[in-house]
């Protein structure tokens, strides 16, 4: 931690004044409201959350701890626009972009946000905002972690920044036994907390569904195949497949990609922002917020990502009986390797496994599954409550 805030310092303030002004950074740069506001009075439990997938984790532990301690008022960070323009007006907490990892911004930020506990979902923890709230004295907590190999702010060959990693954070809460021998083998205590997700999905169950997607639903002649959080791979992909069977209804990952995605079907795309309700091949959806309630209209799912960095969140479709495709890259996901293992989840590495996918779901051969995956699914929860217990002893509630 000698050279690293020196040079985030530099980089930050160069590439602020260099941004487009519709670039992550000119985007994040923009939300300057709360250098304007004064310091936030009273007990303050801090949230960051990369994206919307993570705030969706932890929302429950934050809405739990909120609970049971009435006197104490939530703030969110996020750190990608996907999770910060659906989320921004969440009544439980202040919510904000994380400003960007510089000392300068860091301190500014801790002063104005006051917080008397900092819980990070997952992942997305960064050394200057980590080595801040270990100044402040802040008890910092990582909740639903998976650790495949070890985090490269813990490798022996950053020792300064792993010292501030590991003196800094309270608790180190990880998904399963796996990702605990991880950090032990980085020399870090850990506890197996558990897998939030489940305990999100849960919730979906009964999920309100918006009438107008009842009304497209009907409309439809065909069976309904979801690409949910789809990336243009994904859409290219089922492009190439045998999909003249069923009414392909797209929800972009990212608003921002709607129309690519709609390049890569040909002929006439229907879109549920400015059409009525009617048969169609090839429904865009390019709506936040509305694709968790969409999976249980669906008749197959395919879960978009998988032809990228990893598959997105696919309990969120499993929860509601569904059995899954998705692409070749879904091993960093802890969740999916039981998924595969109960044959709720089915990858596939090219188009044709998409085709005998959806053949599959066209014939009902999934339909004998739908109980045990939901059950499947609701017998996992129950993690969240130990995290609402960890964060409270964090702070000796």
């Amino acid at each position: 931690m000698v050279l690293y805030p020196v040079l985030t310092e530099l980089i930050f303030r160069a590439a602020r004044i260099l941004a487009p002004s519709k670039s992550w950074l000119g985007t994040v740069g923009a939300d300057t409201s709360w250098k304007q506001k004064d310091q936030i009075e009273g007990k303050v439990v801090w949230m960051h959350c990369a994206s919307l997938g993570e705030f969706e984790m932890g929302k429950p532990i934050l809405e739990g701890f909120l609970d049971n301690n009435p006197h104490w008022s939530g703030v969110v960070t996020f750190f990608s626009p996907s999770g910060y323009e659906p989320r921004k007006d969440y009544p439980r907490a202040t919510v904000h972009y994380l400003p960007v990892d510089a000392p300068s911004e860091v301190s500014k930020w801790l002063k104005y946000c006051n917080p008397s506990l900092a819980v990070f979902v997952r992942y997305d923890l960064w050394p200057n905002h980590i080595a801040g709230l270990k100044k402040f004295n802040v008890p910092t907590v990582v909740i639903g972690m998976s650790a495949p190999k070890i985090p490269w702010y813990l490798t022996p060959m950053l020792p300064f920044i792993r010292s501030t990693f590991s003196s800094a954070v309270s608790i180190w809460g990880m998904v399963d036994d796996r990702d605990a021998a991880t950090m032990s083998t980085a020399g870090i205590h850990s506890v197996v907390l558990g897998n939030p997700k489940y305990d999100y999905a849960a919730t979906l169950l009964n999920i309100e569904l918006p009438e107008k997607f009842e009304r497209w639903s009907a409309a439809q002649e065909k069976p309904i195949l979801v690409l949910g959080s789809a990336h243009e791979m994904d859409a290219m992909v089922l492009a190439q497949s045998n999909h003249s069977d069923y009414s392909v209804w797209l929800v972009p990952h990212d608003l921002k990609q709607a129309s690519k995605l709609s390049d890569a079907f040909k002929g006439k795309v229907s879109s549920s922002a400015t059409d009525e309700p009617h048969s169609t091949n090839i429904l865009l959806i390019p709506e936040f917020g509305v694709l968790r309630s969409l999976y249980r209209l669906a008749d197959a799912v395919i879960v978009g990502g998988g032809f990228g960095k990893a598959t997105h969140n696919v309990l969120e479709a499993t929860v509601q009986g569904k059995i899954v495709a998705c692409g070749p890259h879904w091993q960093k996901i802890p969740e999916n390797k039981s998924l595969v293992a109960q044959g709720f989840l089915i990858p596939g590495t090219h188009h044709t496994d998409w085709t005998t996918y959806l053949e599959r779901a066209y014939q009902g051969e999934f339909v004998q599954k739908e109980t045990d995956a939901r059950n499947w699914v609701l017998a996992r929860s129950g993690a969240c409550d130990k995290m609402i217990e960890a964060l409270e002893q964090a702070v000796e509630l």
